[in-house]
């Protein structure tokens, strides 16, 4: 099942400790806050922890961005406070992750073929990361898309993670895309489900046709284009004259 996997978003109607409540509602009783500096121009930020320590998510807000409040979270309790969030506030996406697991013998050599298919077809950038040849047993994870792109995905052994070996799972992998949506796309990506996502440009659509057997419509992110000095300068003219 594809499902979110992070989600960070901006809103400027909603009450910081509010959306706090939201994280602690899905930390359980045995959550915790911790109070510090805002990240991004805001100035402050309040984290919440479940029982073992992880952070579900945080809420920042103050400083430079006035009204605006930043909403994360991450992990397991995403779905969860996705649709709370979503069922009251209206927002800007500035980053969500979904996601699909698999979990059977082989699962990351079925995956890796798909993966580099595309790559090598849509010529995009990518790495490795971990031991592949002398150490795979610690797990290995391959990167598509250059670190600058509004769109990127990554394939892992996720049973194969410190914190997750205890479950005895090694075969367990994931398939996450994670997309940054460019100014225009921002709103539009506050309502698209998780599978929509993988919309993001051709070549995430292609994999999600290979590997998730799922036909998705384009919901472009935009690009992360930046305007020259010289075009700020005579966009800067132009509203001028």
């Amino acid at each position: 099942m594809i499902r979110f996997d992070a989600y960070t978003a901006t809103t400027k109607g909603a009450k910081p400790h509010d959306l706090v409540g939201i994280l602690f509602g899905l930390a359980g009783t045995s959550g915790s806050t911790k109070e510090g500096r805002g990240f991004h121009t805001f100035a402050e930020r309040i984290a919440v922890r479940d029982e073992t320590g992880s952070e579900v998510g945080s809420v920042s807000w103050g400083g430079v961005q006035g009204e605006r409040v930043m909403f994360e979270v991450k992990g397991e309790h995403t779905p969860g406070a996705v649709e709370a969030f979503r069922g009251s506030y209206e927002h800007r996406v500035t980053r969500v992750d979904a996601c699909a697991d698999f979990d059977a013998p082989g699962a990351f050599e079925a995956l890796l073929r798909p993966c580099i298919e595309v790559k090598r077809d849509h010529k995009l950038r990518g790495e490795k990361s971990g031991d592949w040849d002398d150490f795979p047993e610690f797990g290995r994870t391959l990167y598509l898309g250059a670190p600058t792109s509004a769109v990127k995905a990554r394939m892992y052994e996720k049973g194969k993670q410190p914190e997750y070996v205890h479950l005895s799972r090694p075969d367990w992998c994931r398939l996450e895309v994670q997309v940054r949506p460019a100014k225009q796309a921002k709103e539009s990506y506050s309502s698209l489900g998780p599978s929509e996502v993988w919309g993001a440009s051709r070549w995430s659509r292609d994999l999600a046709a290979k590997v998730l057997q799922e036909h998705i419509d384009p919901h472009p992110a935009g690009s992360t284009y930046r305007a020259t000095e010289r075009d700020r300068a005579i966009s800067w003219m132009a509203k001028q004259y």
